[in-house]
């Protein structure tokens, strides 16, 4: 009996043992209930230079696309269907869906003020992933920020088919002067464009502009506006349903056939050249991510329950570049 207990106690405690996750999982949320994830601090060198953002994204396929009205209950249930053409007003990009809210208002919240210090990605279209950035007041085409995106959104897939998707947002320098904004999903680009400044964006993102805004905002919001996020205000915008993996901040722009590589699912080495932190949340559980490269830095749960963490994992490979990748789980 004792030989059967011993071998049975480890069988036990392995039942037992939660397992790790392998994603954050952010759902439809009631009024004033948003989940999401803020995030404080940036690594130091990640903006002053060129840069790159990286993540996977496997959204709810599950919920309607439908009109997603500013301040409207719409917004809670669907992904927005609107497809305005950029720069065509002062509130063209206002209806969609935030994966992540970096927006800054140095000047405060009406049309025509400034929002120098954005970095964004939202959903609109009907499933498209668009980028908003902004890193000078003068020069920004209308609505005061400029837009990596697909127009019309049908030109390039839906990403709300059920499947991850690897996405990856950057600035790179282009000579002899200025930069580009590129958006790369699943290895290709979606959208680009010209910006005529090279920007140290630490000077927004340090010290987060946000005038009349308590300072419990903090930093960036992964999964939802910022403003709606902490029921400061419920403006025009609403949040992201799905699952995130592998957040990675690079402090350089990648090459393309790095990006279809990491689209690929390689998993980049600890050590690799620019590599600045990576948040591949196999906590398993609790209210806080930490970056696996320096615990210093973290994203704070908000709101979480047991369903926050996931234990599917975005498609990963370890072995060299050029193999196949293996199926999602």
């Amino acid at each position: 009996m004792r030989v059967i207990a011993c071998l049975m106690i480890p069988a036990l405690l392995a039942l037992a043992a939660p397992a790790a996750a392998g994603a954050l999982r952010f759902v439809e949320n009631r009024p004033l209930e948003y989940d999401f994830a803020d995030i404080p601090r940036l690594p130091p060198a990640f903006g002053r230079g060129e840069f790159a953002f990286e993540l996977w994204i496997k959204p709810d396929g599950s919920l309607p696309v439908a009109e997603t009205y500013p301040a409207s209950i719409d917004q809670l249930s669907a992904w927005s269907a609107a497809d305005p053409r950029p720069y065509s007003s002062d509130g063209w990009w206002i209806r969609g869906n935030f994966l992540l809210d970096g927006h800054s208002r140095p000047e405060g919240f009406f049309a025509g003020q400034s929002r120098e210090g954005t970095f964004s990605l939202q959903f609109y279209g009907g499933g498209r992933l668009r980028l908003m950035f902004a890193d000078a007041k003068a020069g920004v085409p209308r609505g005061m920020v400029y837009a990596a995106q697909a127009w019309p959104a049908s030109s390039t897939p839906s990403l709300l088919d059920g499947e991850w998707h690897h996405v990856l947002a950057q600035r790179r320098w282009r000579e002899p002067s200025g930069a580009m904004l590129e958006l790369w999903v699943d290895g290709a680009l979606i959208g680009s464009a010209e910006l005529p400044e090279r920007t140290d964006m630490r000077r927004f993102w340090d010290d987060p502009a946000h005038p009349q805004d308590p300072r419990a905002l903090g930093g960036w919001s992964l999964g939802s506006e910022v403003m709606t996020a902490w029921n400061y205000a419920f403006t025009q915008f609403e949040d992201y349903k799905g699952l995130v993996d592998d957040i990675r901040m690079w402090g350089r722009a990648l090459a393309p056939a790095e990006i279809a590589d990491l689209a690929a699912g390689r998993t980049p080495a600890r050590g690799e050249r620019g590599l600045l932190a990576h948040f591949g949340f196999e906590e398993g559980g609790g209210s806080m991510a930490r970056d696996s490269l320096d615990s210093d830095y973290q994203l704070v749960l908000v709101r979480p329950t047991p369903r926050t963490w996931s234990e599917e994992d975005a498609p990963k490979r370890t072995s060299a570049p050029g193999s196949p990748a293996p199926a999602s789980r």
